[in-house]
Formats: structure tokens, sequence, C-alpha cells
């Protein structure tokens, strides 16, 4: 097998944790190993870890030994590789617990409400549907009224077309097994075809919008929030009333948005990019959100 090298961020004249204060090497290396670990499916030798990381043959011995015990890593007595340890899965699961979207979201939605002036609204899926879970109102005296706890038909919203899109195919195509859809309004989406062409072009830009299709005079831009799995776990969305949106304010809200959720998605644990392959954010100035 060819694995890659990978340095362990505590060689000399590296900027990475061995400067910091309280900084334990022995610690370090242990996670190194967890990750180098994670990355092969098949798990790995003693050897292929040893060269992976450049350690000691024995200093990779004790850290494969003590994760093995503790539960973090086990061995196969038949190949003698190692892979990862049920321990983990319990990890997973108490950050799982531990993880709240709606107070993770809460400052970026701050920061989005804050660069464009429009209504931000967080929302989940419930199977065809999108429901409010959190909000920002806009500024001024023009307001888009979503309170939270509305449902709405996912296909009819920017949010839900943008959830839909990181589905699988077939996940979201069962969740409508006809061909025609419900309509909100005149400018709806009516068909499975007509949803399918809208989720590729999301899945192309990073986000999606709502042109008129679940409230008249209405515009939304929308971008999934993705969990540690790459699922979506729901969705940030800007609104503003149509009449007040020019052509810039479309592509600059709809980066800015798929950025926001690409923050969101970070603190879940996504590791994905932000950024569809092959398309780079442009430098957005006055809108640009500190994220």
């Amino acid at each position: 097998m060819n694995t890659q090298v990978r340095r362990l961020p505590v060689d000399e004249g590296s900027a990475h944790p061995h400067k910091v204060a309280g900084y334990v090497r022995s610690a370090w290396r242990a996670l190194a190993v967890l990750e180098t670990v994670a990355e092969a499916p098949a798990g790995l030798a003693l050897r292929e870890i040893v060269q992976a990381l450049e350690l000691p043959p024995s200093s990779a011995h004790g850290l494969l030994v003590t994760l093995t015990e503790a539960g973090y890593l086990r061995r196969e007595p038949s190949t003698l590789r190692y892979r990862l340890g049920p321990r983990l899965g319990k990890l997973f699961q108490a950050f799982q617990a531990q993880t709240d979207i709606v107070a993770l979201a809460a400052p970026v939605m701050d920061r989005l409400r804050q660069a464009t002036g429009a209504t931000v609204s967080l929302t989940v899926r419930q199977d065809d549907q999108v429901v409010f879970v959190d909000k920002r109102a806009a500024d001024g005296q023009v307001q888009i009224v979503n309170p939270v706890g509305t449902r709405l038909p996912a296909h009819a919203t920017g949010c839900g077309k943008a959830m839909l899109a990181a589905l699988p195919d077939s996940t979201w195509e069962a969740l409508y097994p006809q061909e025609a859809l419900s309509q909100c309004t005149p400018y709806t989406l009516g068909s499975r075809a007509a949803l399918r062409r809208a989720l590729a072009a999301a899945r192309q830009r990073g986000y999606a919008f709502d042109e008129q299709e679940s409230e008249l005079g209405v515009w939304a831009a929308a971008a999934a929030i993705r969990d540690v799995q790459g699922r979506p776990a729901g969705a940030l969305s800007v609104f503003m009333p149509l009449f007040r949106v020019t052509r810039r304010q479309r592509s600059e809200w709809g980066q800015l948005v798929r950025k926001a959720a690409g923050e969101v998605s970070a603190a879940l644990g996504y590791a994905g990019a932000a950024v569809p392959t092959g398309r780079r954010a442009p430098a957005l100035k006055k809108t640009e959100i500190p994220l």
C-alpha cells in the first residue's frame, strides 16, 4: 500500500501547536495517529503508521498500545492492522448530543443580517416540508413574516431546495412520488422535472433561490447546513421584498449565505469544501460578512 507521508506539526521550525503554551507533544502525536488510521478504511499496520507519521517505531508502538487499551483503536488479530475503536463511536454520539444548531447558527445569523439588512431565517427539513426554527428580522419597516414554527413545502422555498439538493437523488425523489407538485403561488415549481432542474442548478451554485415561489413579492437565497456526515441538517436563508433586490445582490447574497452556512457546517463537524469545485467565491467588499 502506498501510504502518504503526513509530517507531524511538531517538527523543528513548525508554526503549529508546539509553540503554544501548555502544548503536549505526546497528546498531539496520539491525535495524529487517530486521524491517520481514520483515513485508511482497510486499517493500517504499525510500519505504515510509522512511515506515514515519521515516528520512531518504539514511540508509535507505545501510542498504539495505549489507544487500543483505551478503546480508541482496535487491532485485528488476523492481519495485525489497526482500525478505529468503539470508544470513538461514544464520543461521536456525545458530540451530536451536545451540538445545538440554533445556538451555533445564532452569531452567524446576526452577522448575516447586519451585512445584508435582510431577514435571516434558520430552517430544518421534516420530510417534504421546512420548519422555521429561528429568525432575525430585517432592518426598516418592510418585514418578511415567517414566524418561528411556520411550515412550508420544501420545493416551494429556497431553503427547502437547498436542503433537497444536498440529498441523493433517490432520497428526494422518494419524497415526491408524483410528477405534479403542489403550488403556493403561480411561480412555484409545478413538476418533479422542474424541481430536478432547480436542484441541479442549486448544487452547481452552492445555494438556491426562492423567486416568489412561497409568497408573492418575496425573494430569498438559501444554502444548506451540513452535519459531520455531510447530510443536510438545516439551511440559512436571506429574505427581501422582490422590488428591493438588485441583480448584483442576487449573486452577492447567494454567496454570502453559502459562506455563512459553511461556517455553521464547520461548527457541526463537516469538513467538506464550502465552495463548489471549480468555483471561487469573489471578494465581496461592502457586503462581506466577517466570518
